[in-house]
């Protein structure tokens, strides 16, 4: 803080001396008495200054390249205001004082001089990278700006949009990046005015005394924060600066989840778990460069693909404008402003593109890359010329040799495995099919709840890395004592400096391929993340504190292994130093690099022994899975085990390439070392040679195992097709009562179960080949022709004879519907004796409310059972229209169980389709189970819900036992109010719908994504009739 006082000036002073040297009042000459000045009052500042709370990002979208950067701070009114910082960590205080004539002029000139000594020009590396450092006592927002220009200074933004970001005015010469024409393809360098900005809330120094950093551990960094420049941390900062308020850390939480919501849609936002909170800690990932900083999840791949988009689209700056004012007015998607709704449906089809791109990519080959490009231009361009396709197919040649590079890149950088990226980029493409809110955007209970059990996930996945780099940590630790103990005194000739030395050397190159700095900064960050969405959670429930309290302990943990790290690292270049004056002092400098340079190149030549190893376990497991047969259910699933197999192999077989490629490369720098030191040497042209060669071979064999993990992945999309269509039909065959929505129209009401169970066993053969869509005339009752597809899910038979006609149809994927209005739906969802007759298990149900039940109901989850008693509530109200279901029960040591339903109401087909998404949050002996068993109990139990409540809402439940004379029987999803007749049961020729039914379980099953089956509403018919034609239909269709 300031230091301040007062006194008199060096001129008072003279003028006091002067008059005391001489006479007071008349001199002897009778000259008058003139009294003197008042002495000059000045008043002074001093002030001390350490710069040691970081704030580092990057700036990306794609990467932002020699842009400036700006800092400033919002004051409480929301104006910018100036604020001091440098661009390295104080290792001493700096002091600035003043003078002035006011204690208050003193003050703002010490204030001004700390402001005036801030850098003249903050610019970002090639990555986009910046760090900033503020004053040690700095507390609130800072406002951070990106900008590159399109003229005058020497910034550049990379293009990260797989089908480009435009053109040149004037084609750049070519490089290594640029090739030369005037298209702006992806991984190019261009000017462009854009400018991206993030605030971030610098928390009091209780509130983060972490002393983590973003330079791992650097001494002089008491605190670190990551702030990266986004699109969606700009359209955040944009909304919190147009509100002209003060910026706290609830209101960057709120406006985080607003944009994410509004932007990617609520089922993709909470894919961002870690970022919720905060947008700014993640996010800025350059598809074209992935430098493995962070994970390449499913969230942050979709983040990353909707990014590209953005940039892809034309008028980047116009269309950020307009995606804040679609935010603000509440709606992105489907907005009433003609000129947001038509940029929504630009991005939709860019990001659709952009991840079906990425999955090409991340899956296939070259030329699979180029077919997807070539899909996503034909989309984009619908009159294309043929020149122009023929000109874009030429590019697209080098833009996929770039892109599977980029990928390649990003997986030896860590950031993902090929199956691991895989797998992110097929969820990421399921949830970029349709981004944006449509529905009402508002973020309830239900959402929380959902988010809770995510954040809950991913804590505990964060807990296993931070034990599993504890032990690495731990490990180094140890390993550094052991060489510690070959210096000092042990070192007493030549041959003990040439070990110690090389000791040292291999620890260097064992530290560099471990990383452990950057995987536990990036630990930390993430644990940042999980801290703020953890806070937002407990700002919406107190019952979320124990989740806050574990993502605190990550911060900790996590914070302690970078302390660690950098003490490793300290410790690691003092023994370099030692190694080296030791080497100087026996003489040994030459006869060590000749050792260093044999080692490495042994450990080389065992990596490639160990690549070997990996290749032949890959191509072992290709093998088998592609000989695997699908042609039934028992074999479909083995086929599916031995492509998973596969994948894992070949995912196992490039990670064995590049530590291959790794010891390579540390194998190739010792022996030109070695060379350098002795150039006459031929031991080391001979190693140079050798890992030359080995480089040789390392590049065969990334190229083989790339090509053998997208034929093993390829592999396993048939398999789960296969397994998707058994499945159903298994089940169906096992539970007699899963027969999908269907359609019937019949001209005849169906007099032939038996001929129709022949048509279906002739489909299902067709099926069973894998046939997306087919026709046909049966084998065995000619008189019928079919007509399928499994995209539409549709079914059409004809009879040319009696010119009977049945068409059905299918649905799936959570969406139940129900033959009654949405105002009856809705009505009937606040009956306590329709909830009590619907909800599996329920013992007792009250009303507690206009919204609340109390209930008392008997669930099990996998082999676990009990009595739980809770609460079923209503939430997130929109009579008729949509509104979410929250179930709470505790089941004593059994444990607890949440659930949370999103439902939706909407008139279709004259009835209402409820559509649900459900997730659950189990605590407890439960949770010990593990999330697939309690993911599929929580979708079991909303199946059965909305199973049971349809059937009671629509009048569907019927008697297993046929009544005599005729029965009226309408299908759930009927269109019209047509019925179909049936005869009393006394024969095989009963309701040919079943068999029909029968066949869109198997039409439906085809599309549903592995691993998600939903129930679909039940319709209870005789079992022993069903019973019998699925038994025929199965003998005939799956008997080969």
């Amino acid at each position: 803080m300031a230091k301040r006082m007062i006194k008199f000036t060096p001129i008072a002073a003279s003028v006091a001396l002067t008059l005391g040297l001489t006479a007071c009042g008349s001199d002897n000459d009778g000259n008058n008495y003139v009294a003197p000045p008042p002495p000059v009052e000045s008043f002074s500042s001093e002030d001390t200054a350490l710069f040691n709370v970081e704030v580092t990002g990057k700036a990306v979208k794609g990467a932002m390249m020699n842009a400036v950067v700006s800092v400033s701070t919002l004051d409480a009114t929301g104006e910018m205001v100036a604020v001091p910082f440098r661009l390295a960590a104080s290792a001493e205080a700096e002091t600035f004082s003043a003078e002035e004539s006011t204690q208050a002029a003193a003050d703002a000139a010490v204030a001004a001089s700390i402001l005036a000594a801030n850098p003249d020009a903050v610019l970002t590396n090639e990555s986009g990278r910046y760090s900033v450092y503020l004053e040690d006592d700095f507390t609130g927002p800072v406002y951070i700006t990106v900008k590159t220009s399109a003229e005058g200074d020497d910034s550049y933004l990379r293009c990260d949009a797989y089908l480009g970001c435009g053109t040149y005015d004037e084609a750049p010469a070519e490089d290594d990046v640029n090739d030369g024409d005037t298209a702006i393809e992806f991984g190019e360098w261009y000017k462009t005015d854009l400018e991206l900005s993030v605030v971030k809330f610098v928390p009091a120094v209780e509130a983060d005394a972490s002393g983590a950093s973003g330079v791992f551990g650097d001494a002089n960094v008491a605190r670190s924060l990551r702030a990266n420049a986004t699109f969606l941390t700009t359209l955040v900062s944009q909304l919190l600066i147009d509100a002209g308020e003060g910026v706290d850390a609830a209101g960057i939480a709120n406006s985080s989840v607003d944009v994410l919501v509004q932007v990617l849609g609520p089922d993709t936002a909470l894919l961002l778990t870690s970022l919720l909170g905060d947008v700014s800690i993640g996010g800025a990932t350059d598809l074209a460069d992935v430098d493995g900083e962070e994970m390449l999840n499913d969230g942050t791949l979709s983040l990353a693909q909707v990014a590209s988009s953005i940039q892809g689209l034309a008028d980047i700056n116009g269309n950020m404008t307009k995606l804040i004012a679609g935010i603000k007015a509440g709606k992105v998607t489907g907005s009433e402003d003609a000129d947001i709704a038509a940029l929504a449906t630009a991005l939709q089809q860019a990001a659709t593109n952009t991840a079906n791109i990425f999955f090409a990519i991340a899956t296939g080959e070259e030329s699979d890359i180029e077919a997807a490009l070539a899909a996503a231009f034909a989309v984009n361009n619908p009159d294309a010329t043929d020149a122009e396709k023929a000109a874009f197919a030429a590019q697209s040649t080098g833009i996929a040799k770039k892109a599977k590079a980029a990928k390649d890149k990003a997986v030896k950088n860590g950031a993902a495995s090929d199956a691991g990226l895989a797998k992110a980029a097929e969820k990421s493409k399921k949830a970029l099919e349709k981004i944006g809110c449509t529905d009402d955007c508002t973020v309830g209970n239900g959402f929380y709840m959902q988010l809770a059990a995510k954040v809950t996930a991913a804590v505990t996945v964060a807990e296993a890395d931070l034990a599993s780099i504890q032990e690495s940590v731990a490990t180094a630790q140890a390993d550094l004592v052991a060489v510690q103990a070959k210096g000092g005194d042990t070192v007493v000739d030549a041959d003990t400096a040439v070990a110690f030395a090389n000791a040292v050397e291999l620890l260097v190159n064992e530290a560099a391929a471990a990383d452990l700095a950057g995987e536990s900064n990036a630990l930390f960050v993430q644990s940042q993340g999980l801290v703020s969405v953890a806070t937002l959670l407990v700002a919406n429930s107190s019952d979320y504190q124990q989740i806050l309290d574990d993502a605190d302990a990550l911060v900790t943990g996590s914070s302690a292994e970078i302390e660690k790290v950098a003490a490793f690292n300290t410790e690691l270049a003092s023994l370099v130093t030692e190694a080296e004056e030791k080497l100087v002092e026996f003489d040994a400098v030459v006869a060590a690099a000749a050792a260093l340079a044999t080692e490495t190149n042994e450990l080389a030549q065992a990596a490639e022994t160990a690549a070997m190893t990996a290749e032949s376990a890959s191509t072992t497991a290709l093998t088998d899975a592609e000989n695997a047969m699908v042609n039934n259910a028992d074999n479909a699933a083995e086929a599916l085990a031995k492509a998973d197999a596969a994948i894992v192999a070949a995912s196992d077989f490039a990670a064995s390439v590049d530590a291959f490629e790794v010891a390579i490369a540390q194998a190739l720098a010792a022996a030109e070392a070695y060379l350098a030191l002795d150039a006459d040497s031929t031991d080391a042209q001979d190693l140079i040679d050798a890992a030359e060669a080995m480089a040789v071979t390392a590049a065969a064999k990334a190229e083989l195992a790339s090509e053998q993990f997208a034929t093993a992945y390829a592999l396993q999309l048939t398999a789960q097709e296969a397994v998707a269509k058994f499945e159903v039909l298994v089940s169906v065959k096992a539970t007699s009562e899963s027969l999908s929505t269907m359609t019937v129209l019949t001209s005849t009401g169906g007099e032939a179960v038996l001929d129709a169970a022949d048509v279906l066993g002739d489909v299902i053969n067709e099926l069973a080949d894998m046939g997306n869509v087919g026709e046909g005339t049966s084998t065995r009752q000619p008189n019928w022709t079919y007509a399928y597809s499994l995209d539409d899910l549709t079914l059409m038979l004809n009879n040319a004879t009696t010119g009977e006609m049945i068409s059905a149809a299918a649905s799936y994927q959570g969406e139940q519907l129900v033959v009654a209005s949405p105002k009856r739906v809705w009505e009937e969802l606040n009956n306590p004796e329709t909830l009590r007759a619907s909800i599996p298990g329920c013992q007792t149900l009250d009303r507690e409310g206009d919204d609340r039940f109390i209930a008392t109901v008997e669930v099990k989850v996998g082999p676990i059972g009990a009595r739980f008693k809770g609460s079923v509530a209503l939430t997130d109200l929109n009579p008729p229209n949509s509104y979410t279901l929250i179930l709470e029960g505790n089941g004593g040591i059994a444990g607890t169980v949440k659930g949370a339903a999103k439902v939706r109401l909407t008139e279709k087909d004259g009835g209402t389709l409820v559509a649900y998404e459900v997730d659950a949050q189990v605590g407890g002996r439960m949770a010990q189970l593990g999330g697939p068993i309690i993911d599929a109990t929580a979708k079991q139990l909303a199946g059965k819900f909305f199973r049971s409540f349809g059937d009671i809402v629509s009048g569907a439940k019927q008697s297993t036992a046929a009544s005599a004379g005729s029965t009226s029987v309408r299908s759930k999803a009927a269109a019209t109010d047509q019925s179909v007749a049936m005869p009393a049961r006394s024969s095989c020729s009963a309701w040919p719908g079943i068999a029909i039914g029968l066949l869109i379980v198997l039409v439906a099953g085809a599309s549903f994504e592995y691993g998600r089956r939903t129930a679909a509403p039940t319709i209870v018919l005789e079992s022993e009739l069903l019973s019998e034609v699925i038994e025929q239909a199965l003998n005939e269709g799956m008997k080969q």
